[in-house]
């Protein structure tokens, strides 16, 4: 298994999520916030899929 791809996805994420974050609001701590909750959704989903595709392919 390729964990690179996976050390790579993390914080990836989390810039993409602090950027749209930080487009959309002016206040620090609305960002922050906001970055947080969506980078861990999206962490969420992004895991969920790949175990569902591990799964799958095994």
């Amino acid at each position: 298994m390729d964990l690179s791809l996976l050390t790579q996805a993390a914080p990836l994420t989390a810039i993409v999520c602090l950027v749209y974050t930080a487009t959309r609001f002016e206040l620090p701590e609305k960002i922050i916030r906001s970055a947080l909750v969506m980078y861990g959704k999206t962490m969420v989903f992004l895991v969920s899929a790949w175990c569902l595709l591990y799964w799958v392919s095994g």
